[in-house]
């Protein structure tokens, strides 16, 4: 499998550290990997191919094959890169436009590469992305991006036709860049909207590529914010997509760090950064130090940052900017807890003419404590029971009906409405599949998944819900009924158990 990376002199320790997290993950595959480094020194350059020299596997660790290449950049391409570095913002490192350049620098015996960004980390096997076939018509395979709507109009694209991409892991048809001038074409564009492309290369290539791309599964370009907190992730990325972009982040076969914040800073929270901390101390460059950013300053604003963290959430309140972990502190949820169930627990119900508003109130200060989220609007019926209340995410204008049982592992969408006395079953049964033994004891069995009751849903008096069911949006589910698989979208269902019996059009 071929690789592109380009990169300067000063990015060669993370990239040896992300060739580590794809040779160790990759053990078996073999990788040409084409380094284009305009100002590498060759101690550097030395040092690279050290680390993945025959015999030189640290730590114990398999490693893939990995030989790496450093071709040569021709003077007019240097040229071409000094006269477009002029037109581009002083604070982006230019090395970024040399991937446009890719026919003019790799051999022509090559027909397909994978282009990398060094801020990445490759978590699992990647060898799917070497099975996939590109053909005549298709520029490159990517990974969609985050919803930017004003992208479209801004850069002329169709939405209808093309769906934004995100650059930071490409795998490119070269024979198609080569026979439509890709590179020259986004070049020439990055020369002429230099001021309007905010992400320049990144929004030439959606350019000159739009209704040219075939879409790979996120988990092959996982970012960063594809770990976010649920409330953050729903605003931003595309409904058909969500489920997908939520798997990615479960088992993410490449991680791209595409926040300011990086692995190799300190100060901050980022997902996996284990993996390519760990995969740093196994490099020739394992003694690189790990600072913060802009030094000093960046010390003062994590230590601050830090503090209101352990703060704010006494109050009930979380650092917006914090979106991948809502921090819960043992103590805090405890105390709410108690507070809840020995008190609020029994106050008059969210509707009640006395004091009504007020308990929902009380109520609400207590969950906001123990639920993974809690949006804007929401009332908690009286004598509501959610355990301790693990994974339960509410959204906005919801409510929990009253005397209602969910359990752990639940996510309840916006404006859901939910009548009194219903039950959702937990994700556990008994195990009852040895027929010699008495059921009670074979224990219990866990039910994989989570119940999610998606936007829109209108949930009646005294309904039944099966473990891990999913009820679809705009639907309705009718009184007394008995749920026992996954309702579809925009459906009313009822019965025993429920039915489909109309359409909501």
């Amino acid at each position: 499998m071929n690789l592109l990376l380009t990169i300067s002199d000063s990015y060669v320790g993370y990239t040896a550290v992300m060739l580590q997290t794809l040779a160790e993950s990759n053990v078996g595959m073999n990788f040409d990997v084409w380094v284009v480094c305009p100002d590498i020194t060759d101690a550097n350059k030395q040092k690279l191919q050290r680390q993945f020299a025959e015999g030189s596997h640290s730590a114990g660790k398999k490693l893939g094959g990995v030989k790496i290449y450093f071709p040569q950049i021709s003077a007019n391409v240097k040229a071409g890169i000094e006269d477009m570095a002029s037109s581009i913002v002083k604070s982006l490192n230019t090395t970024f436009i040399l991937r446009l350049y890719a026919t003019d620098i790799l051999p022509e015996s090559l027909h397909k590469v994978l282009y990398i960004d060094v801020d990445t980390a490759i978590a699992s096997s990647i060898k799917d992305l070497d099975e996939i076939s590109l053909g005549d018509d298709c520029a490159l395979a990517a990974v969609k991006d985050l919803v930017r709507p004003s992208d479209y109009p801004r850069l002329g694209i169709d939405e209808t036709k093309h769906v934004y991409f995100n650059s930071g892991v490409m795998l490119m048809n070269l024979d198609y860049w080569r026979k439509h001038s890709v590179g020259s074409r986004c070049r020439e564009l990055l020369k002429k909207y230099a001021g309007e492309y905010t992400m320049p290369d990144q929004d030439a290539l959606n350019v000159a590529c739009q209704g040219k791309v075939q879409y790979l599964h996120p988990r092959y370009n996982c970012l960063v914010f594809f770990f976010a907190r649920r409330e953050f992730l729903k605003a931003r990325i595309r409904k058909e997509e969500f489920d997908r972009v939520q798997e990615a982040a479960k088992n993410p076969a490449i991680i791209h760090y595409v926040f300011v914040n990086k692995p190799w800073n300190k100060g901050g929270y980022l997902p996996k950064r284990e993996l390519w901390v760990s995969a740093l101390s196994r490099t020739e460059w394992h003694d690189m130090p790990i600072k913060y950013k802009n030094g000093i300053k960046g010390w003062l604003h994590n230590t601050l940052r830090t503090s209101l963290s352990y703060l704010l959430p006494v109050f009930g309140k979380n650092l917006r900017s914090d979106i991948f972990i809502r921090r819960r502190y043992k103590i805090v949820q405890l105390c709410a807890l108690a507070i809840y169930y020995g008190f609020a627990y029994w106050l008059p119900n969210f509707d009640s003419r006395f004091f009504g508003k007020l308990s929902n109130k009380i109520r609400l200060m207590c969950v906001r404590r123990i639920f993974d989220y809690c949006g804007e609007g929401v009332n908690i019926g009286r004598k509501a029971r959610f355990g301790v209340g693990s994974n339960v995410w509410i959204g906005y204008r919801s409510n929990i009906g009253p005397n209602c049982t969910i359990p752990s592992d639940i996510v309840i969408g916006d404006y859901v409405m939910m009548g009194a006395n219903n039950f959702f079953f937990g994700g556990f049964t008994h195990n009852i599949s040895d027929i010699n033994r008495p059921m009670i004891s074979q224990g219990l069995r866990i039910i994989e998944g989570r119940t999610e009751i998606c936007d829109d849903v209108w949930i009646g008096y005294e309904c039944l819900f099966m473990p891990c069911k999913k009820i679809g949006s705009h639907s309705v589910v009718g009184a007394r009924s008995v749920v026992t698989k996954d309702v579809p979208e925009s459906v009313i269902v009822a019965g025993n158990p429920a039915r489909i019996i109309k359409e909501r059009k």
